[in-house]
This record gives C-alpha cells, structure tokens and sequence, in this order.
C-alpha cells in the first residue's frame, strides 16, 4: 500500500484585536492528501474548524509547522476518519489499475 503525503492548502486566522492571541489564532485548517502507487495517483481536499487554542499550549502564527497543523487536522477528523480517506484514496488507484468498467464508442 501507498503512503498517503499530507499537506496544508491554507489556513484561515482572526486578526489580532485585543481578545485574541497575539498573532491571531487558527481557525480552519484547508488540507490535501495524495496517494501515489504504480504511476497512479488519486487526491482529496477538506478544511476542518477549530475551537478555541489552549492558552497554555499557543504557538503563534508565525511559529507553525505543517506538521504541527496536519496533527491538528488529523486530530479534528478523528482516526477513523483518516483511515477511511486514506482507503478510499487507495480504492481509486485500484479501480484505476483495474478497471471494473469501462466508457467510450468502438468508432
């Protein structure tokens, strides 16, 4: 099986305005995953919303990783979620090596 390469797309803040933290805080998260196998590739693409950061645990905008963010993303959908994403990626790089079904005309 393929690795599925998790990536952010873009990220949505508030400005900062006295109430938030100082560089603003993350609300939504645009994500992608692609998954590669025999020259086959199929991808996704979702957002996810976040609540409110933990004061405690507030990293800046400025300091983010994608690692950091795509933890958080996964986090959000949920690990059940992840694996059906990633199986139905997976699902379509098989139909894609092996064809159930087929479109066209013969001329």
């Amino acid at each position: 099986m393929a690795t599925a390469t998790w990536s952010i797309a873009n990220l949505e803040r508030k400005l900062p305005d006295g109430d938030t933290p100082p560089d603003g805080q993350v609300y939504t998260a645009h994500w992608t995953v692609n998954l590669e196998d025999q020259g086959e590739s199929a991808g996704a693409y979702g957002s996810v919303g976040f609540g409110d950061p933990d004061p405690g645990n507030y990293t800046p905008f400025d300091q983010l990783t994608q690692d950091q963010v795509i933890g958080w993303v996964k986090a959000a959908l949920g690990d059940e979620q992840v694996v059906s994403i990633e199986a139905a990626l997976e699902e379509q790089i098989q139909q894609k090596l092996n064809p159930t079904s087929s479109a066209g005309v013969p001329w």
